[in-house]
């Protein structure tokens, strides 16, 4: 068959289209983006308040009932996530104070992360001294106590979602290890207080009704337990956490829509939704490794993270598509920041993921909702680690 002839106008329009579908992927915007570089503003303007935080262990807030060492909290009949101005009379201190001390923490390993200022590490570690380390005021490594219902002793299962904010601070400390933050000494004896807290996951009973849930709560333990797993380097640990993940994990929480059952079920279905994409997002962040893409996994009808991600996209962009009945409380303070995107974004090669965290990871959080943020320093979830993974 004779070439192509082609006109020395055809010619140049075939080029120019060319060159055009080139320069048009090069500036199309990209999932992969550096994120200590998107997150240096923020992290170094929340520094200052972070050195400056006051140190509140356990042991500085006289609590109702168990010893000055354990974990305290109750929580409101019909509701997950508590508004302290609407339960006045719920004991929430402790449970404040942990989340107050682990978002403190942090902060400053992000901030000496991205600075290498000792100063950022040496404050983190007075704050995990007082917390972890110091027999005088450290927490027991459990959570006996928590959740209790208003007037009560005895915890339950809900109780896991109080010790969630401790996840981003086992992360935290992977990034400390060689800074003058603690001692080798004082580090063995924080590794062993986080083994000790996962001994108590796997075999506490209130723990384990938490895990095999059909909500957040199966999310906050696995998150939690995946972080100490990761901190500690725990490859048997990291493995049990990616078949939970696997089963029973997506099979119970997810439908074949990407909708969460349990959580649109709530009081407050659409921060619930929102609280349960971060911390499974979260979980499957540390638990991916090349070798095994938790992020592509899917059971055969369709539910998984991918799916999650899509039918929230849309929602989180404009909550007023919301489907389902607003929450009770506090619905016009959300989405608020959702890291899930960051990651799934990342995962999935979703720019417009991404480009909306971007849009709302300065937003600030109300602190009447701030249990339902259990990741605030993505910088910590996306970088790796020279000790841990």
């Amino acid at each position: 068959m004779p070439p192509v002839q082609l006109t020395r106008r055809q010619f140049l329009a075939l080029a120019g289209g060319a060159v055009g579908t080139q320069l048009a992927h090069a500036q199309a915007p990209s999932a992969r983006i550096d994120v200590a570089n998107a997150e240096r503003p923020r992290i170094l303007a929340e520094a200052p308040s972070a050195l400056a935080a006051p140190i509140h262990p356990l042991t500085s807030i006289p609590s109702p009932h168990g010893t000055p060492h354990d974990l305290f909290s109750e929580l409101a009949p019909e509701r997950t996530i508590i508004d302290p101005h609407s339960s006045a009379r719920i004991f929430r201190a402790h449970a404040e104070a942990l989340r107050n001390g682990s978002t403190t923490i942090a902060c400053l390993a992000a901030a000496y992360l991205l600075t290498h200022d000792e100063r950022y590490a040496q404050r983190a570690g007075t704050h995990l001294r007082a917390w972890f380390i110091a027999p005088e005021t450290r927490m027991n490594p459990s959570a006996n106590l928590a959740g209790c219902a208003p007037g009560t002793q005895t915890g339950t299962p809900a109780g896991i979602v109080d010790l969630a904010p401790l996840a981003e601070l086992a992360r935290a400390t992977s990034f400390l290890v060689d800074s003058q933050a603690l001692t080798p000494d004082e580090f063995s004896v924080l590794n062993k207080w986080f083994a000790d807290l996962a001994a108590w996951l796997d075999t506490d009973r209130n723990a384990r009704i938490a895990r095999d849930t059909k909500d957040h709560r199966a999310s906050a333990w696995l998150l939690l337990r995946s972080a100490i797993a990761r901190a500690l380097r725990d490859d048997s640990g990291l493995e049990a956490c990616r078949r939970l993940f696997r089963h029973p994990t997506l099979r119970n929480q997810i439908n074949e829509t990407g909708v969460f059952p349990q959580e649109v079920a709530t009081a407050n279905p659409y921060r619930n939704t929102l609280f349960n994409f971060d911390l499974l997002a979260g979980a499957c962040q540390l638990l991916a490794t090349p070798f095994d893409q938790l992020w592509d996994y899917e059971l055969i009808d369709g539910p998984g993270i991918r799916a999650v991600a899509a039918y929230l996209y849309p929602l989180i962009n404009d909550p007023r598509k919301w489907p389902f009945v607003a929450d009770a409380d506090h619905f016009r303070d959300l989405p608020g920041p959702r890291p899930a995107l960051l990651f799934t974004g990342r995962a999935y090669d979703r720019p417009e993921y991404v480009a909306l965290w971007q849009k709302l990871d300065s937003v600030p959080i109300p602190t009447e909702i701030a249990d339902s943020f259990p990741i605030r320093q993505p910088l910590l979830w996306t970088a790796r680690a020279l000790h841990g993974y």
